[in-house]
């Protein structure tokens, strides 16, 4: 019996959730979007002390989108080139994640899901949203894991969508709060600066943590985000992979 599900996201009504099964396997499939190059950098985690309330407060460094492009350089392939396979984008990818990280931060379920799997249907926004947050951690060079945490954990809290509401003073794609020390509203309301201050604040769980890759993702979303519900991320991990998995496959 799955864990109930909390949108932290004041929201009167959510998308109808569906449940899906045996689409992890699906996951080693071959990628056919054309490919880019992907340049990653790394970034120092920042010292953050801890809340005991729902969520805790970090302040980010952003990577602007200016940088963002610089790092996520398109260069679509010739027409004769043949596709490549997940196998050798992840490959290409995994050569770029910063080199302290563990061999499983390179897969995109390294222990499998926990519970019950749910799926939402996405818009064009939506995976705009998706995209946004999975350039954010490969530009970081955190690796496809922390993208997928990321993802589903945005899956939770606002089903992906830059909401400009939430429970007191939450907002955005991950219902940071201002009060809690996430910035201001207009930056948390910028996709870019949400993700990268999400993914800032992950990056200080997993430097104290050096087996976050092999824990279950909701214990990594959770230790972020300090929700009351914390193993509802989990419902969303094999969607939240799928959608890595589609974005990435448009960059190597």
């Amino acid at each position: 019996m799955r864990s109930p599900v909390r949108l932290t996201g004041a929201r009167s009504r959510r998308a109808t959730l569906v449940t899906v099964a045996g689409a992890v396997a699906a996951l080693a499939g071959v990628g056919t979007a054309s490919a880019a190059t992907v340049v990653a950098t790394s970034h120092a985690p920042a010292s953050r002390s801890a809340h005991a309330t729902r969520r805790a407060g970090a302040t980010a460094h952003v990577a602007t989108p200016a940088a963002t492009a610089q790092r996520l350089r398109v260069k679509p392939m010739a027409s004769a080139q043949p596709p490549q396979s997940w196998q050798q984008i992840e490959q290409t990818v995994a050569r770029q994640t910063s080199p302290g990280e563990p061999a499983a931060a390179n897969q995109l379920t390294p222990v499998g899901t926990s519970g019950a799997q749910s799926a939402m249907p996405i818009s064009g926004q939506q995976m705009s949203n998706a995209t946004t947050i999975v350039q954010q951690a490969l530009g970081k060079g955190m690796g496809v894991r922390s993208a997928v945490i990321a993802v589903a954990t945005a899956m939770q809290e606002s089903q992906l969508q830059n909401i400009n509401y939430g429970t007191s003073d939450s907002l955005g794609l991950f219902q940071q709060q201002p009060s809690m020390g996430w910035g201001t509203a207009q930056q948390i309301l910028n996709p870019t600066y949400a993700a990268d201050a999400f993914l800032t604040a992950l990056q200080q769980y997993q430097a104290s943590n050096p087996g976050w890759a092999t824990q279950p993702l909701w214990a990594s979303a959770q230790a972020v985000q300090k929700s009351g519900c914390p193993t509802a991320y989990a419902q969303w991990e094999t969607q939240a992979a799928q959608l890595v998995q589609q974005v990435v496959t448009q960059v190597r």
